[in-house]
């Protein structure tokens, strides 16, 4: 008997970040005797494995005289946590450099799917069957060992479109391939509605391709040739994709590598107020910059007590999560104990993906003396209370992020009440760490947050604020990847505009020295930098 479920109509949609498994990677273009397969990554913050269930993954297809979707239920499996999930065309499978691998969790092919609540069918456009629960829609007949999945399709835009769904909401979308369209096809947003049955208990729904025109996408430029594919460089890296090749190859059920502090696209603070053995300690944590596309973040706290020592792995705790909706939410505090454990900070855009891993290490009593330690390619800032009972200061670097030594060291000024302190570095190639190494009158050591910078980093427009708290003139830096203009605008917290400018950058590091600022009153505000392509939005404070 057919199952009677609440009819999810999905005509609005909005990422977001709860659904916890993404794609990680996709095997689309198998050559002879290989099989097509994807692989899933599950971000949950749940000790609990995920059930797959109500997962729905979803792709387009478009060839002459034909054009429509494939989608398959995904079966009534588990994923752990910080765990892989792969579908495969064939158990065992062939790819990219493997011969007969058995790293699938089943195969699309086999009578398994539709035994554990799945089922993989493929809609095309067109309405001779009216009774098969999509008007618009007819299913067809699938051959025996369907190897295609992802039907790669020719001409301008995403060579292939993916679609993951959880309980009828996307979670995940992925443009892949001839130029990395940064949005949706059209030809998919005119789609009809298509109708999803899904098996068992999991709610049927409706997709709405005409709300698809605005959703947040993850791409990859290149097209894949015959025996590539595309993964993600790191295991749920928000915009981390690249195309397969000779050097960087598939891993099914295997890491991709672990993402850290020095990738993405959020710029946040994380240190540890280290307490006693009955009180605990505190994790403080906060957005200072983000793109407004990556709103809401979500900022997941985990105790590192995994196996892999300053990276996230299965095995660290979560304890909390918090969300900032702009970026003058925040700072947050977190109580843990033991009170001397090292902590993570996984955030997490709306595409559900992982921007970035900050780990701070509980080595000292750092309290709220360091209220800040930021940096960009050509200077070091930070900023402390209580300034007359510190010493000097070590500048520590790191290649790693984990192996220190010290570059140079600064005495305190000596000055009572807050300080101020900057330090000039060398534009750096590669990514490089650092942190501060703070030694009190009392002989006391503490050390900062670590902070990673490098030049170029991705090859986009990077934006930061040289001095702040402001106390006249706006000092910032625009990394620009090529000569253009850039629009500031700073707003109040009740959001009107109290300055506007336009500046001509040149391709490299630029320093602004906005002399308007001097007109604002003391008070938050917030600052937005506009190139053509991106946006940069950071708190200001006026002194």
């Amino acid at each position: 008997m057919k199952k009677i479920l609440p009819l999810l109509i999905l005509s609005f949609f909005v990422l977001v970040s709860r659904g916890q498994v993404v794609l990680n990677e996709v095997y689309p273009e198998p050559a002879n005797g290989k099989s097509e397969f994807f692989e899933l990554y599950n971000t949950s913050v749940s000790a609990l494995p995920q059930s797959m269930d109500n997962y729905t993954m979803v792709t387009f297809f478009e060839a002459p005289g034909e054009k429509g979707f494939c989608v398959m239920d995904l079966p009534n499996l588990s994923v752990s946590p910080k765990g892989f999930f792969v579908g495969a065309a064939s158990l065992p499978f062939s790819y990219q450099g493997v011969t007969n691998s058995t790293a699938a969790d089943f195969s699309w092919n086999s009578s398994s799917l539709t035994s554990n609540n799945g089922y993989i069918k493929k809609w095309k456009y067109q309405n001779n069957n009216l009774s098969d629960g999509n008007p618009n829609y007819d299913e067809v007949t699938l051959p025996p060992n369907f190897n295609d999945f992802f039907q790669k399709r020719t001409g301008t835009g995403s060579t292939y479109t993916v679609f993951l769904f959880k309980n009828g909401v996307l979670v995940n979308a992925v443009c892949l391939g001839t130029g990395g369209a940064t949005d949706v096809l059209p030809s998919i947003i005119n789609m009809p509605a298509l109708n999803i049955d899904m098996s068992g208990s999991s709610p049927d729904f409706t997709i709405d391709f005409s709300s698809f025109a605005n959703i947040a996408v993850e791409t990859v430029s290149q097209d894949a040739g015959t025996d590539n594919g595309y993964i993600r460089e790191r295991d749920g890296l928000c915009g981390g994709w690249t195309k397969s090749s000779s050097q960087v190859q598939h891993t099914p059920q295997l890491s991709n590598g672990a993402v850290d502090g020095s990738l993405g696209t959020v710029s946040a603070t994380a240190i540890i107020q280290k307490g006693t053995v009955q009180s605990g300690s505190s994790f403080i944590y906060d957005v200072i910059s983000a793109p407004s596309s990556s709103f809401p973040i979500e900022l997941q706290v985990y105790k590192d007590n995994g196996s892999s020592i300053l990276s996230l792995d299965g095995g660290d705790e979560y304890v909390e999560s918090n969300f900032e909706n702009v970026v003058t939410d925040g700072s947050f505090t977190t109580l843990f104990t033991p009170y001397d454990m090292n902590m993570l900070l996984v955030i997490k855009t709306n595409a559900g993906c992982i921007d970035k891993v900050l780990y701070a290490i509980n080595s000292g009593v750092l309290p709220l003396k360091l209220i800040y330690f930021k940096g960009d390619m050509t200077r070091l800032d930070w900023k402390i209370t209580q300034n007359e009972t510190a010493k000097f200061f070590e500048i520590q670097t790191s290649s790693d992020g984990v192996n220190f030594i010290t570059s140079s060291t600064m005495n305190s000024s000596g000055r009572t009440g807050d300080g101020l302190y900057n330090y000039s570095i060398s534009p750096a190639v590669q990514k490089s760490y650092y942190r501060l190494k703070i030694v009190g009158i009392d002989q006391t050591v503490n050390y900062s947050n670590i902070i990673s910078v490098g030049f170029g980093a991705n090859g986009k427009n990077s934006f930061s604020i040289l001095q702040n708290p402001v106390t006249d003139v706006l000092k910032a830096q625009f990394f620009a990847t090529s000569n253009q203009t850039i629009g500031i605008r700073i707003y109040d917290l009740s959001g009107c505009i109290r300055l506007e400018d336009k500046l001509s950058v040149s391709e490299g590091s630029n320093v602004i020295n906005l002399q308007k600022a001097n007109r604002l009153n003391p008070g938050t505000y917030v600052i937005e930098v506009k190139s053509a392509t991106e946006k940069f939005v950071e708190k200001l404070i006026k002194q």
